[in-house]
């Protein structure tokens, strides 16, 4: 029986070898094309985009399409973060866009941008996301991805923040929709430990006259 299975192989490989098989030239080849390209998760994306990028792949060969290829085509358009790409016998290719998520508005010379929390600066900006916070300073692309950290370690309700600023100082003020400001310290143990201390304050009526809450001086909470 070994024998057998051993021939078996040997002629198999044999045959693979010597005779040259072109694929794409097989009526094979004709019948399993891809007919459909199924995106989802698109949000924010041009969708119109996506399919004028994505057409080229129809009828091409389904056992032979490219993934990295298709998602090279697409990767670089405004909003898309990572593409996963699925075949799905015996002609659909299925692919998951998953977009950056956008967390705040940036300004430059009164022409407003969107920020994502990997602080990826798309210029497609559109009033959908006015709701978000805006964010000013210098290079704040680089700093707030981190600082955006501390709120959401912080369980800090974002919904609450009118915008935000950025000093060189490596700190942060906060400026709240209920019209309070929040002076945060430049250190990162002590900003947390600030807006800690500032969540729990604010559920007391007593500081409900306060506007001002400053922080930056250590050990010290200076209200106004």
């Amino acid at each position: 029986m070994k024998k057998k299975n051993i021939f078996f192989w040997f002629f198999l490989f044999i045959l693979l070898t010597t005779f040259y098989f072109d694929f794409n030239k097989t009526r094979l080849a004709e019948t399993f094309k891809i007919k459909k390209i199924e995106i989802q998760g698109v949000e924010n994306a041009d969708i119109n985009l996506l399919n004028l990028r994505l057409e080229k792949f129809k009828y091409n060969n389904f056992f032979l399409i490219n993934r990295r290829q298709i998602a090279s085509s697409i990767i670089d358009i405004d909003f898309i973060n990572k593409v996963l790409i699925k075949k799905i016998y015996p002609d659909k290719v299925q692919i998951k866009i998953k977009e950056h998520k956008i967390i705040g508005i940036i300004t430059n010379n009164n022409n407003k941008y969107i920020l994502s929390e990997e602080g990826i600066i798309i210029k497609k900006y559109d009033k959908k996301f006015e709701n978000l916070p805006v964010i000013y300073g210098k290079e704040v692309q680089i700093f707030f991805p981190q600082f955006y950290e501390i709120l959401k370690e912080t369980n800090f309700d974002l919904n609450k923040i009118e915008f935000l600023k950025y000093f060189d100082t490596n700190r942060w003020d906060i400026f709240l929709k209920s019209g309070r400001l929040i002076k945060l310290p430049g250190n990162e143990y002590e900003t947390k430990q600030s807006i800690s201390k500032f969540m729990s304050i604010s559920k007391d009526e007593k500081f409900d006259k306060f506007k001002i809450f400053d922080f930056r001086v250590k050990n010290q909470l200076i209200i106004k």
